[in-house]
């Protein structure tokens, strides 16, 4: 566990060697296990809470274990309660992105404050392959198969090289202490019903599934990077000044997918960007909608504008709300 875990944080960069690293610790067995390597590679571990109310006592008591084996160790503490619930209600979320998008916010706060180089969490190569498998089946592109990547700004993931299996042989060869979230066997969330019940049903059909998939991701990774490189210098040259240009637009390997990288992150979803895409070959004055996104459809440009607010659109649009 230790010699895969140094190679792969020497190998993507993740970590200076003894810098100081604001650790995401559940106190579940992965967090757990991620605050102990760490530890020993020589890192210095900072302790990161967040008690989100979900599970009633047992989220108190999760926070207990915490504190207290925190003060075991000599390993400083942060900690945080939050009122999720109420947080997924006020902005419209489901309780999971609620706690996502609470936890992720206050990790960076408290990475700035205590001065952390990053904040590790203990996503592992499991983790990764209900990934894919959880984007493939809500529908995604080239991004969404490969995978957790092994860092996202100042977040890093030095645990992703290594399986659940050895993340359980590793706690008990150094007999960890740790916590068991009862709601991991329910499969009411699709990320445990992943886990639960189809990655076992594709493992009757190959039992080293979960390897393919895992080598798929890395060999799909790779390829995005390609395509990466692809899509930004395709739109270097053809969108500039909020205006796309239509004839360069044909000219690109693919004019759909150009579109959905620029479209995409403006909130236009799927069925509108292909929408905009059929009509390259129409006539003008064709309006495209999403949030206070207008495209328009001139002769030689799509043009992008954010109408004011209060000003009445034309009657002919279309609408997507995503």
């Amino acid at each position: 566990m230790i010699n895969p875990v140094r190679a792969y944080i020497e190998s993507e960069r993740l970590l200076r060697p003894g810098s100081r690293v604001l650790v995401g610790l559940s106190g579940g067995m992965d967090s757990m296990v991620l605050i102990d390597v760490l530890a020993r590679l020589g890192y210095y571990c900072i302790a990161a809470h967040c008690n989100f109310h979900l599970r009633g006592a047992e989220s108190d008591q999760d926070a207990r274990f915490v504190k207290e084996w925190c003060e075991d160790a000599g390993i400083p503490l942060v900690s945080v309660d939050f009122d999720t619930r109420r947080h997924a209600a006020d902005n419209k979320l489901s309780i999971e992105m609620a706690a996502r998008e609470l936890r992720y916010d206050w990790f960076e706060a408290v990475r700035r404050e205590q001065e952390a180089e990053a904040v590790a969490v203990a996503h592992h190569r499991d983790d990764s392959v209900e990934t894919v498998l959880l984007n493939l089946i809500r529908g995604t592109g080239i991004k969404g198969m490969s995978g957790i990547p092994a860092r996202n700004r100042h977040v890093v993931r030095p645990l992703l090289p290594v399986s659940r299996s050895e993340i359980e042989e590793y706690v008990a060869k150094r007999n960890i202490p740790h916590v068991v979230d009862s709601t991991n066997q329910e499969d009411i969330y699709v990320r445990n019903a992943i886990r639960l019940n189809i990655i076992p049903a594709l493992e009757a059909i190959n039992p080293k599934v979960k390897e393919a998939i895992h080598r798929t991701s890395l060999h799909l990774a790779e390829a995005e990077k390609v395509y990466d490189r692809s899509i930004r210098e395709s739109i270097d040259m053809l969108f500039r000044d909020n205006r796309i240009d239509i004839r360069r637009l044909r000219e690109t390997a693919s004019p759909r997918a150009v579109l959905f990288e620029i479209l995409s992150p403006l909130g236009f979803d799927p069925s509108t960007i292909r929408a905009v895409y059929q009509s390259m070959e129409g006539e003008p004055g064709r309006q495209f909608h999403a949030g206070p996104y207008r495209l328009i459809k001139d002769r030689e440009f799509f043009i992008l504008d954010q109408p004011r607010e209060g000003v009445p659109e034309p009657a002919e649009y279309l609408v997507d709300e995503g």
